[in-house]
Protein backbone atom coordinates (compact mmCIF):
# COMPACT_ATOMS: atom_id res chain seq x y z
CA UNK A 1 0.00 0.00 0.00
CA UNK A 2 1.40 3.70 -1.19
CA UNK A 3 1.67 5.95 1.25
CA UNK A 4 -1.23 8.85 1.58
CA UNK A 5 -0.27 12.17 -0.05
CA UNK A 6 1.81 15.08 2.40
CA UNK A 7 2.68 17.95 2.05
CA UNK A 8 6.53 17.63 3.55
CA UNK A 9 7.30 21.25 2.70
CA UNK A 10 5.29 24.11 4.58
CA UNK A 11 3.55 26.54 2.17
CA UNK A 12 5.04 29.17 4.50
CA UNK A 13 8.88 27.76 3.92
CA UNK A 14 8.43 28.06 0.26
CA UNK A 15 6.58 31.94 0.11
CA UNK A 16 9.17 32.55 3.45
CA UNK A 17 12.30 31.58 0.98
CA UNK A 18 10.70 32.78 -2.72
CA UNK A 19 9.63 36.39 -0.76
CA UNK A 20 13.06 36.96 0.63
CA UNK A 21 14.88 36.25 -2.40
CA UNK A 22 12.51 38.01 -4.65
CA UNK A 23 13.24 41.56 -2.03
CA UNK A 24 17.31 41.06 -2.27
CA UNK A 25 16.47 40.80 -6.11
CA UNK A 26 14.97 44.16 -5.86
CA UNK A 27 17.00 45.79 -3.51
CA UNK A 28 20.62 44.31 -5.81
CA UNK A 29 19.06 45.70 -8.61
CA UNK A 30 19.75 49.31 -8.28
CA UNK A 31 23.28 48.93 -9.39
CA UNK A 32 22.34 49.16 -12.88
CA UNK A 33 21.64 51.94 -12.59
CA UNK A 34 25.21 52.94 -11.20
CA UNK A 35 28.48 52.54 -12.39
CA UNK A 36 32.08 51.64 -10.74
CA UNK A 37 33.93 48.44 -9.53
CA UNK A 38 31.72 48.27 -6.49
CA UNK A 39 28.12 48.40 -8.66
CA UNK A 40 29.67 45.69 -10.96
CA UNK A 41 30.29 43.70 -7.86
CA UNK A 42 26.51 44.00 -6.76
CA UNK A 43 25.36 43.52 -10.24
CA UNK A 44 27.26 40.22 -9.64
CA UNK A 45 25.02 39.32 -6.63
CA UNK A 46 22.16 40.55 -8.24
CA UNK A 47 22.66 37.86 -11.51
CA UNK A 48 23.46 34.82 -8.13
CA UNK A 49 20.28 35.88 -6.51
CA UNK A 50 18.11 35.82 -9.68
CA UNK A 51 19.43 32.29 -10.45
CA UNK A 52 19.05 31.36 -6.80
CA UNK A 53 15.35 32.44 -7.52
CA UNK A 54 15.36 30.29 -10.40
CA UNK A 55 16.78 27.02 -8.41
CA UNK A 56 14.14 27.67 -5.33
CA UNK A 57 10.85 28.25 -7.90
CA UNK A 58 11.83 24.89 -9.13
CA UNK A 59 12.81 23.28 -6.19
CA UNK A 60 10.02 24.33 -3.87
CA UNK A 61 7.17 25.51 -6.07
CA UNK A 62 7.23 23.53 -8.90
CA UNK A 63 4.46 20.69 -8.50
CA UNK A 64 5.28 17.37 -7.60
CA UNK A 65 3.56 14.13 -9.09
CA UNK A 66 3.99 10.80 -10.54
CA UNK A 67 6.23 10.59 -13.29
CA UNK A 68 8.03 7.84 -15.53
CA UNK A 69 11.66 8.02 -14.76
CA UNK A 70 14.44 6.87 -17.10
CA UNK A 71 14.25 3.67 -17.51
CA UNK A 72 17.82 1.51 -18.50
CA UNK A 73 18.05 -1.80 -20.86
CA UNK A 74 19.10 -3.66 -17.19
CA UNK A 75 15.68 -2.16 -15.86
CA UNK A 76 17.52 0.42 -13.31
CA UNK A 77 14.87 3.35 -12.50
CA UNK A 78 16.64 6.49 -12.37
CA UNK A 79 15.47 9.80 -10.82
CA UNK A 80 17.40 13.20 -11.62
CA UNK A 81 17.55 16.30 -10.26
CA UNK A 82 15.78 19.02 -12.62
CA UNK A 83 18.23 20.62 -14.85
CA UNK A 84 16.09 24.00 -13.22
CA UNK A 85 17.06 23.05 -10.20
CA UNK A 86 20.99 22.21 -10.73
CA UNK A 87 22.48 24.58 -13.08
CA UNK A 88 20.85 27.69 -11.55
CA UNK A 89 22.62 26.63 -8.54
CA UNK A 90 25.96 25.52 -10.15
CA UNK A 91 25.99 29.38 -12.16
CA UNK A 92 24.89 31.36 -9.01
CA UNK A 93 27.83 29.67 -6.99
CA UNK A 94 30.44 30.78 -9.80
CA UNK A 95 29.05 34.31 -9.55
CA UNK A 96 29.77 34.45 -6.10
CA UNK A 97 33.23 33.43 -6.36
CA UNK A 98 33.86 35.99 -8.93
CA UNK A 99 32.26 38.58 -6.46
CA UNK A 100 33.99 37.53 -3.96
CA UNK A 101 37.08 37.97 -5.51
CA UNK A 102 36.65 41.04 -6.38
CA UNK A 103 35.65 42.19 -2.90
CA UNK A 104 38.77 40.30 -1.80
CA UNK A 105 40.66 42.59 -4.33
CA UNK A 106 38.84 45.49 -2.59
CA UNK A 107 39.54 45.12 0.99
CA UNK A 108 43.42 44.85 0.24
CA UNK A 109 43.42 47.60 -2.10
CA UNK A 110 40.67 49.92 -0.66
CA UNK A 111 38.95 48.49 1.98
CA UNK A 112 36.61 52.21 2.46
CA UNK A 113 34.78 51.68 -1.18
CA UNK A 114 33.16 48.54 0.15
CA UNK A 115 29.85 49.66 2.10
CA UNK A 116 29.41 46.60 4.25
CA UNK A 117 33.12 45.64 5.20
CA UNK A 118 32.17 42.58 7.22
CA UNK A 119 29.13 41.08 4.36
CA UNK A 120 32.07 41.27 1.80
CA UNK A 121 34.29 39.81 4.49
CA UNK A 122 31.71 37.17 5.16
CA UNK A 123 31.11 36.67 1.37
CA UNK A 124 34.69 36.15 1.17
CA UNK A 125 35.09 33.64 4.06
CA UNK A 126 32.26 31.62 2.43
CA UNK A 127 33.87 31.51 -0.76
CA UNK A 128 37.07 30.19 0.52
CA UNK A 129 35.51 27.73 2.58
CA UNK A 130 33.84 26.36 -0.77
CA UNK A 131 36.76 26.17 -1.90
CA UNK A 132 37.25 21.79 -1.92
CA UNK A 133 33.94 21.60 -2.79
CA UNK A 134 34.96 23.31 -6.45
CA UNK A 135 37.98 20.74 -6.67
CA UNK A 136 35.35 18.08 -5.73
CA UNK A 137 33.05 19.18 -8.59
CA UNK A 138 36.06 19.34 -11.27
CA UNK A 139 37.13 16.06 -10.10
CA UNK A 140 33.74 14.49 -10.84
CA UNK A 141 33.19 14.26 -7.16
CA UNK A 142 30.17 16.73 -6.78
CA UNK A 143 27.00 14.79 -7.73
CA UNK A 144 23.82 16.48 -9.38
CA UNK A 145 20.94 14.30 -7.42
CA UNK A 146 20.12 11.34 -8.30
CA UNK A 147 18.41 8.08 -7.59
CA UNK A 148 18.91 5.13 -9.38
CA UNK A 149 16.52 1.69 -8.47
CA UNK A 150 18.18 -1.21 -10.19
CA UNK A 151 18.05 -5.17 -9.75
CA UNK A 152 21.09 -5.19 -7.60
CA UNK A 153 20.25 -2.54 -5.25
CA UNK A 154 19.83 1.14 -4.92
CA UNK A 155 22.43 3.84 -5.20
CA UNK A 156 21.87 7.87 -4.25
CA UNK A 157 24.30 10.55 -5.68
CA UNK A 158 23.58 13.69 -4.34
CA UNK A 159 25.95 16.73 -3.49
CA UNK A 160 29.00 14.79 -1.58
CA UNK A 161 27.40 11.48 -1.54
CA UNK A 162 27.78 8.31 -3.58
CA UNK A 163 26.15 5.49 -1.86
CA UNK A 164 25.05 2.22 -3.49
CA UNK A 165 23.34 -0.16 -0.96
CA UNK A 166 22.15 -4.19 -2.41
CA UNK A 167 19.00 -5.06 -1.80
CA UNK A 168 19.85 -7.15 1.50
CA UNK A 169 20.64 -4.16 3.36
CA UNK A 170 17.51 -2.17 1.96
CA UNK A 171 14.51 -3.02 4.73
CA UNK A 172 12.28 -0.48 2.62
CA UNK A 173 11.57 3.19 2.67
CA UNK A 174 9.79 5.73 4.55
CA UNK A 175 8.89 9.73 4.57
CA UNK A 176 10.59 12.08 6.69
CA UNK A 177 9.50 15.50 7.16
CA UNK A 178 12.30 17.22 8.58
CA UNK A 179 14.41 17.35 6.58
CA UNK A 180 11.92 16.07 3.93
CA UNK A 181 12.55 13.49 1.51
CA UNK A 182 12.31 9.66 1.17
CA UNK A 183 14.32 7.98 4.34
CA UNK A 184 16.07 4.48 3.01
CA UNK A 185 15.57 1.93 5.67
CA UNK A 186 19.24 0.46 5.72
CA UNK A 187 20.34 -2.61 7.74
CA UNK A 188 22.54 -1.77 11.14
CA UNK A 189 23.14 1.35 12.80
CA UNK A 190 23.09 5.24 12.11
CA UNK A 191 20.89 7.49 10.51
CA UNK A 192 19.16 6.20 7.40
CA UNK A 193 20.47 8.10 4.06
CA UNK A 194 17.67 10.39 3.13
CA UNK A 195 16.98 11.22 -0.20
CA UNK A 196 15.90 14.63 -0.12
CA UNK A 197 12.26 15.60 -2.29
CA UNK A 198 13.23 19.32 -2.79
CA UNK A 199 15.80 18.00 -5.37
CA UNK A 200 13.46 16.01 -7.35
CA UNK A 201 10.25 16.56 -9.29
CA UNK A 202 8.54 13.66 -8.57
CA UNK A 203 6.26 13.30 -5.03
CA UNK A 204 7.98 11.90 -2.33
CA UNK A 205 5.49 9.05 -2.11
CA UNK A 206 6.29 7.58 -5.52
CA UNK A 207 10.09 7.62 -4.61
CA UNK A 208 8.98 5.78 -1.65
CA UNK A 209 6.90 3.77 -3.39
CA UNK A 210 10.00 2.95 -6.23
CA UNK A 211 12.00 2.03 -3.81
CA UNK A 212 9.64 -0.87 -2.20
CA UNK A 213 8.50 -1.83 -5.43
CA UNK A 214 12.71 -2.26 -5.96
CA UNK A 215 13.34 -4.27 -2.83
CA UNK A 216 9.96 -6.89 -3.68
CA UNK A 217 11.49 -7.77 -6.98
CA UNK A 218 14.66 -8.17 -6.65
CA UNK A 219 13.49 -11.25 -3.43
CA UNK A 220 11.52 -12.84 -5.78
Amino acid sequence: MSDPPARLIPRRFTVGVVALLVVVLALTAVSWAVDGFVAWSIRGVNVAVGLLLVAAVSALVRPRRRREPEVRPDGTRVFLAPALTTWPLLGAWGVVLVVAGMWAYLAVTDLGALESPGWALITVGGAIASLPDLLRLLTGRLHRWRLEIGPQGVTYRGYRTDQTWPWAQVHGAHLQARPAGAAIDVKGPGEDPLVPITAFAVSPEQLVEEIRQGRATARR
